[in-house]
């Protein structure tokens, strides 16, 4: 699809965003227990992804309309589906220190919200987070009213075991990339095992993104994950073609 940067920006300073939603699968009966908010943009030329228009929403200083969109559609969602199932959005690492954001979030979902426990925050690495102990104080704030914390990407960029260790998470979600390579790849299986048994230990859940195929998930199978991610199970689609 060609489109034109302008066309492009047109659309951002418009809020023509659209909310998408993945499944998650229990990892044993691939039975539906969540579902992650991903967002779409929608321009004259078509619906595109993320990785085709994020440049123009930084240049246009519009992260913020655009998270506040995804965070206040899905925040409805769950109330209208009575807190049917968990959804995860999206939240960047550096707003966990942002104490007047993290105090806006907190009023919002204390006013706004019937059901906040099925509100699931997965922090996406874009900076490293320096003040741990700040964002421990905000995220613990949100999860006094019953939100979920999730570690995205978990092994990739900045992410650390310090953040298992001083951040209060519910779940780890391991990075897609770590799923592609387990079928040829023995160092990557006992990785991968490794993160699962310690997230574990540590008292977290672990979802698996990028589940592509069943061998990948016989394998996967044996390391006791919790819940898988993918195009295997289904692809990112508008509420109105999914069956909640």
């Amino acid at each position: 699809m060609a489109i034109s940067t302008s066309e492009i920006m047109e659309a951002i300073r418009n809020v023509a965003y659209l909310v998408y939603y993945q499944p998650k699968v229990d990892a044993m009966t691939e039975e539906i227990v969540g579902y992650e908010a991903l967002v779409r943009l929608q321009t004259k030329k078509g619906i595109l992804a993320p990785a085709e228009f994020f440049r123009e929403v930084v240049h246009l200083y519009a992260a913020r309309d655009m998270q506040h969109f995804v965070l206040s559609t899905v925040m409805k969602q769950i109330d209208e589906l009575e807190g049917k199932y968990p959804i995860s959005v999206n939240i960047p690492s550096g707003d966990v220190t942002n104490d007047a954001y993290m105090d806006a979030l907190y009023e919002q979902v204390k006013k706004d919200m019937r059901y906040p426990e099925a509100l699931n925050l997965e922090i996406v690495e874009r900076l490293e987070i320096t003040r741990l102990e700040a964002a421990c104080h905000n995220l613990m704030k949100l999860k006094s009213l019953g939100v979920k914390v999730s570690l995205d990407d978990f092994g990739q960029g900045y992410s650390s075991l310090s953040y298992l260790q001083s951040l209060p998470v519910d779940y780890v979600k391991t990075d897609r990339s770590s799923v592609s390579l387990i079928k040829t790849n023995e160092r990557q299986r006992i990785i991968l095992r490794a993160i699962i048994n310690l997230s574990h230990d540590l008292g977290c859940l672990v979802v698996v993104e990028g589940v592509e195929d069943e061998k990948e998930i016989a394998i996967l199978r044996t390391m006791n994950a919790d819940y898988f991610q993918g195009y295997y199970f289904g692809r990112p689609q508008p509420i109105n073609q999914r069956n909640l």
